[in-house]
């Protein structure tokens, strides 16, 4: 027999006196509770380390707590990638995979100070960086969609195994609007469907792991620096290079600053149509309207640190 907590033996006495009706809205009101807390960014940081923040660094291998097969691969990488404006000296990622491939569990609970001090030793880092990919959302509905990536972040001190510091964020990808008449339901649709495709998954990965590499504190103990940013916006990307510079010369005709940037992504060459850049995200707001009522098109935004 479970025992009730007064409190609980209160409201379960209230529910059991209230009209059906009213018991129905109780009911939606905990469902609405429970759908808004994917939309609440968890942000959870604490820094305990004495003021001096190591200099040479590793990323172990990062858990999935995930559906999404290779999402912590993704992540793990993107991050290793923006730490590289910070002033850390960073193990490749290579070199720790093939000096970790008989190391077994490398999970924060299984790192202790023992095992810290054997992995400093053998990827020769002052402190490891563990991970964990916590969320992965697709939410589709209709008019509205929302794609999630969250993971939390640790890292641990390889001399004397402190916990060092810790963050953990979820990135939001969000797109819909309320169709004003029935000949924009079909578009509104299409266009929020668009949001969860897997190349968006890239974008959420790259705002993610950006926001935790710049809140990591200096090798020398300082604060992270401010971070000024510039926007684009992200036309189209191609394949073709001619395309690319089609699209690129019909948006100059426009009036919009278009270039082509090209790029290589996962072994693919990638020609990306950009308008901008703009140091006013509001001001890159209002472009994109500007290329959804002319253009025709659905930009999306690129948030890059100068």
């Amino acid at each position: 027999m479970i025992s009730l907590d007064p409190p609980y033996r209160w409201c379960r006495q209230q529910l059991r006196k209230m009209p059906a009706a009213a018991k129905v809205l109780v009911l939606l009101i905990l469902l609405t509770g429970c759908l808004s807390r994917s939309h609440v960014v968890y942000q959870d940081m604490s820094a305990v380390h004495d003021g001096s923040a190591p200099r040479t660094i590793a990323i172990l291998p990062f858990a999935n707590q995930t559906g999404k097969s290779g999402l912590n691969r993704m992540v793990r990488e993107s991050l290793y990638g923006h730490l590289s404006h910070r002033r850390f000296q960073d193990v490749e990622l290579s070199l720790v995979d093939d000096a970790l491939q008989d190391a077994g569990d490398l999970s924060g609970e299984a790192l202790t100070p023992d095992r810290l001090l054997w992995l400093g030793g053998r990827l020769g880092c002052d402190a490891v960086v563990t991970g964990t990919v916590t969320e992965f959302e697709r939410l589709y509905m209709g008019i509205y969609s929302q794609l999630s990536v969250g993971a939390g972040i640790t890292i641990f001190s390889t001399h004397d195994g402190e916990h060092l510091w810790s963050d953990r964020y979820v990135a939001r990808l969000q797109d819909g609007s309320l169709p004003l008449t029935p000949l924009e339901i079909p578009f509104s649709g299409a266009r929020t469907g668009w949001n969860l495709r897997d190349s968006q998954i890239l974008r959420a990965v790259d705002e993610l792991t950006r926001y935790l590499a710049d809140r990591i504190p200096g090798p020398d103990g300082s604060d992270p620096p401010a971070v000024a940013w510039r926007y684009e916006l992200q036309v189209g990307a191609f394949l073709d290079h001619q395309l690319a510079l089609e699209q690129r010369d019909t948006l100059a005709a426009q009036g919009f600053p278009a270039a082509v940037h090209t790029e290589m992504r996962q072994q693919t060459v990638w020609h990306r149509v950009m308008v901008g850049p703009y140091n006013d995200e509001n001001e890159a707001l209002v472009i994109r309207g500007q290329l959804e009522n002319q253009m025709g098109v659905r930009p999306f935004l690129r948030r890059l640190p100068l």
